[in-house]
């Protein structure tokens, strides 16, 4: 699945337009996510718990001056956009995230956009078994385990396809997730009020490396 990941995205950049991020693209980038935090905070006030962690993931990313190659990106890929057959994996549905203008969805972003939609969804995949039953240890430990295990293997197969890694420590990644599960915070808490743990401990995770 990593593979075919990094093949859409080198696709993607063959046919359609790439530029490197100028000025302040991450400084942007980095408001914007604080902007949907703030904005999170007043419809899931858990979320103030992680506050200060999260912005300083934020913060890492407007301070990183990492380059960045812009493209067109699936904008919404997740466990739910790919099948599996018999000769490999294929993407579904590259309309982007629904909620967001069409014109937001047409704009070029990092690749690692959609690295961070996976490996949320791995979490959810794993994680969602606990819903009913948060208090037992054996479950937690082999959703954990699973998780990482796929979440590895991901980065991997997207390595090893693409000659990059993704998953090396980059601090737009980290926000990408942190930014993916304040969103599903609000979509718990909206939706489906007993999921919430799912996004709360993910950012648990993301903010104590800090």
């Amino acid at each position: 699945l990593g593979a075919a990941t990094a093949s859409v995205h080198a696709d993607m950049a063959k046919v359609l337009p790439t530029e490197p991020a100028v000025g302040d693209w991450l400084a942007t980038v980095a408001r914007q996510m604080g902007e949907r935090l703030d904005a999170a905070i007043q419809v899931v006030p858990q979320l103030e718990e992680h506050a200060a962690g999260i912005r300083a993931i934020y913060a890492a990313v407007a301070d990183s001056g990492d380059p960045v190659v812009r493209q067109r990106v699936h904008g919404d890929l997740h466990l739910g956009q790919v099948l599996r057959t018999a000769t490999g994996w294929i993407v579904l549905d590259f309309e982007g995230e629904p909620a967001r203008p069409l014109a937001d969805r047409r704009q070029l972003d990092s690749p690692l956009r959609d690295v961070a939609g996976m490996l949320r969804s791995f979490d959810y995949a794993a994680r969602h078994m606990l819903v009913e039953q948060p208090e037992d240890a054996q479950r937690a430990y082999r959703a954990q385990e699973w998780a990482e295990r796929n979440r590895a293997a991901f980065c991997t197969g997207y390595s090893n396809a693409s000659g990059l890694d993704p998953c090396g420590g980059s601090p737009l990644l980290r926000a990408f997730e942190a930014d993916k599960a304040v969103y599903e915070c609000v979509y718990e808490a909206r939706n489906r009020p007993h999921w919430l743990m799912i996004p709360l401990h993910s950012l648990s995770r993301l903010t104590a490396a800090d």
